[in-house]
């Protein structure tokens, strides 16, 4: 059994991928599928196969019951201590030597565009992704709470690594498609893994 989690747009055959967003929600309902093709609320055609669960909470997979987990910028939206209980519940369902990959974006990337130049100091935190976004539309714009997810936590990869050895894994840095996931090809997007960090391992 594969995890996909926070899997967004990025539905994978042989996964079980998994979402709470609203849009994947409302998406069981094949009315409101209608209703989003013409009035656009959500960005995302969301998947009605998404297996629903919050990952804030206690996962509803048994004990050592998982292959492997795939989580692509999704660690970044939960808060400090639930990215911990998001990661201890990971190595609850892994099996041993189960597989674990997360991808996250990298602070220290921004940290030093801003640094050099690249990025001014009043666009500084909105690329850090923790605003909500203006659509420029009004009924979107009210919405944001609903359908828009900022990060709440930022992680580069000598912090990520720590977190991820305390909880119990044995992992390290990788470059993007560098898996020992065999179908990592189907499940990991290019533009996902720029600026990104790479954590690959396996319960110890």
């Amino acid at each position: 059994m594969k995890l996909n989690l926070g899997c967004g747009s990025q539905v994978v055959d042989g996964w079980i991928n998994v979402d709470y967003s609203l849009g994947a929600r409302l998406a069981k309902f094949p009315l409101f599928r209608s209703i989003n093709q013409k009035l656009k609320l959500f960005d995302l055609d969301w998947n009605p196969r998404i297996y629903i669960h919050d990952l804030s909470k206690r996962f509803p997979w048994l004990d050592s019951s998982i292959d492997v987990i795939y989580s692509s910028h999704t660690l970044e939206h939960l808060s400090k201590d639930d990215g911990v209980k998001f990661l201890h519940e990971c190595y609850r369902v892994l099996r041993q030597d189960g597989m674990i990959r997360i991808v996250v974006p990298d602070l220290r990337h921004f940290v030093f565009e801003y640094i050099y130049g690249q990025i001014v100091a009043d666009e500084f935190v909105e690329k850090l992704g923790v605003l909500y976004g203006n659509s420029g539309n009004t009924f979107k714009d009210l919405l944001s709470p609903f359908i828009q997810f900022p990060h709440k936590c930022m992680y580069d990869n000598q912090r990520l690594l720590e977190i991820m050895d305390l909880v119990g894994f044995a992992v390290n840095t990788k470059d993007a498609f560098e898996s020992e996931i065999d179908d990592i090809h189907k499940i990991e997007l290019p533009d996902r893994c720029t600026n990104a960090v790479i954590v690959e391992g396996r319960k110890k």
